[in-house]
């Protein structure tokens, strides 16, 4: 992954310069960087990815609506500052008490999902948003 330092007319990079172009420019936490695409896939989708991508589509759309709600965006504010307090000790059990991943158990896997830390309010939104959805939608 490379890392940009952009030129003096240009703020922020975001996207592809042409339609055929491997190299996508994308500006995450207020830093530019530069991935190339390698092996795109271009089949047709599973089911499952067709319901993580309508899940995740969903969580977006409700996660605009709490954020437009001051009173909603400041319960989202308080729980997020708790969330932090608690993933400064344990990631993990942080992600499975404030979004209901499980805890990975293991050391050998530390890369696990229940490991990653949200680092903006609204990634923790849309991330606890969609651990709802998936817990309701689940066939039990």
């Amino acid at each position: 992954m490379a890392k940009v330092q952009p030129a003096l007319p240009f703020d922020h990079f975001s996207g592809k310069l042409s339609s055929k172009e491997r190299i996508v420019m994308r500006t995450r936490n207020g830093r530019t960087h530069a991935y190339a695409i390698m092996n795109p896939y271009s089949g047709p989708l599973a089911e499952s990815r067709k319901r993580a991508i309508s899940t995740f589509a969903e969580a977006v759309r409700q996660c605009k609506l709490e954020m437009s709600d001051p009173d909603r965006l400041a319960w989202w504010q308080d729980r997020y500052i708790q969330y932090r307090k608690a993933a400064n000790k344990h990631v993990a059990r942080a992600n499975a008490r404030f979004l209901g991943t499980p805890a990975s158990s293991s050391a050998s896997a530390p890369t696990r999902s229940s490991d990653k830390f949200y680092t903006t309010l609204r990634g923790f939104i849309i991330a606890s948003l969609s651990a709802q959805f998936k817990a309701s939608h689940s066939p039990e």
